[in-house]
C-alpha cells in the first residue's frame, strides 16, 4: 500500500494541526452536551485510522489493510472483498484472514465506544467483546501458522490490492459527521419502531444491528447516558452481537470470492456462544457468593 504522502510532511501541514484543534474542542463541548460525546469519538477513531495507516500498513499485508478497514465499516470490507472481482484471486488464507481482523477491528472500537460512552461500568459488560476478540485472535493465529492445504488454493495473491475505503487524511470530517447523523437518526428509528410499530426495544435493536454494529452500538450508549434505569445494557449488547454474527455470516454465505463459507460461519456462532458462555460463569461467579450469603 502506498500513502499519497509521508507522514512528516502532514506534521508540517497545518490541516494536522486544525483537525486535531477542532477535535479538542469537540472534547470540551462533549464535557457540557454528553449527547454529542460520539462526535469526538467518531473523529478519534478516524485520527487513529490515519496514523495506523501511515505507521503500520505500508510494510503490511493485505489483512492489516482489513483491520485498518474495519475501523470505518467493517460490513463495507465484508461486502468490497467478498464480493469484487479484483479480489477474485485472493488466497482463501488472505480472505479469511482479512474478513477476521476487520471483526476484530470492530470489536476493539466497540470497546471504546464503551469506555468512553460510559461511566465506569463494571468489567462484565466488556466481556463479551473482549471474549469474542480474544476467540478471533486466537482463530486468526491458528489461520496464519496452519501449514495446511484447506486454507491455500492455486490462485496468485495479489498483495498490491488495496481497500477502497481507507484514506490518507488526518480526520476526514465527512466521514465523521456521516456516521454520527447515522447514530442520531437510529436513535430516532429506534424510538419510532417501540412507539409506533410497538416494536421492542430488543428487536429494533436486533433489526438496525444487521447493518452495522459499532453504529448502533454508540446509540444505545448514547441513550443509556440519557436514561440509563430503563435500559438493559447486557440484554442490548448480546442482541447486537448476535446481529453482527447473522449480517456477516449471511454475507459470506453469499460471497462470489470465498469457499470457505461454512468455516467462517462456524467462527463466528462459536465466537457468540463462547462470549455468552464466558459471561454467564462470570456472573454467576460474582452472584454466587452474595447468593450464600
Amino acid at each position: 500500500m502506498a500513502h499519497n504522502t509521508p507522514l512528516r510532511y502532514h506534521f508540517k501541514d497545518k490541516h494536522l494541526w486544525f483537525d486535531i484543534s477542532v477535535l479538542a474542542v469537540l472534547f470540551v463541548c462533549a464535557a457540557y452536551f454528553p449527547i454529542l460525546k460520539i462526535v469526538p469519538l467518531i473523529a478519534t477513531l478516524e485520527l487513529f485510522s490515519f496514523f495506523s495507516f501511515h505507521l503500520l500498513a505500508k510494510q503490511s499485508r493485505f489483512q492489516l489493510q482489513g483491520f485498518l478497514g474495519g475501523f470505518i465499516s467493517s460490513t463495507a470490507v465484508f461486502m468490497q472483498i467478498l464480493n469484487d472481482n479484483k479480489f477474485s484471486s485472493t488466497s482463501e488464507r488472505n480472505l479469511l484472514l482479512t474478513m477476521l481482523f476487520a471483526v476484530c477491528a470492530m470489536l476493539l472500537e466497540c470497546l471504546l465506544i464503551i469506555f468512553f460512552l460510559s461511566e465506569k461500568l463494571p468489567f462484565i459488560y466488556y466481556l463479551p467483546f473482549i471474549t469474542q476478540l480474544v476467540f478471533f485472535a486466537i482463530a486468526i493465529l491458528y489461520i496464519s501458522r496452519s501449514a495446511s492445504s484447506r486454507f491455500d488454493n492455486n490462485h496468485v495473491v495479489d498483495v498490491t490490492l488495496d481497500i477502497d475505503i481507507l484514506n490518507d487524511h488526518p480526520i476526514i470530517w465527512k466521514n465523521v459527521a456521516r456516521l454520527s447523523i447515522l447514530i442520531f437518526a437510529i436513535i430516532s428509528v429506534m424510538h419510532f419502531i417501540g412507539s409506533e410499530l410497538g416494536l421492542s426495544r430488543g428487536i429494533s435493536t436486533l433489526i438496525v444491528s444487521f447493518f452495522e454494529a459499532h453504529a448502533i452500538l454508540a446509540s444505545v450508549m448514547t441513550e443509556w447516558s440519557l436514561q440509563s434505569q430503563n435500559i438493559d445494557l447486557m440484554q442490548l449488547f448480546f442482541i447486537i452481537l448476535l446481529g453482527n454474527t447473522i449480517s456477516k455470516s449471511y454475507l459470506a454465505l453469499k460471497a462470489s470470492n470465498l469457499t470457505q463459507k461454512w468455516f467462517f460461519v462456524s467462527l463466528m456462532l462459536a465466537s457468540l456462544v463462547t462470549s455468552i458462555c464466558v459471561t454467564f460463569v462470570k456472573y454467576l461467579v460474582i452472584s454466587v457468593p452474595f447468593l450464600l450469603f
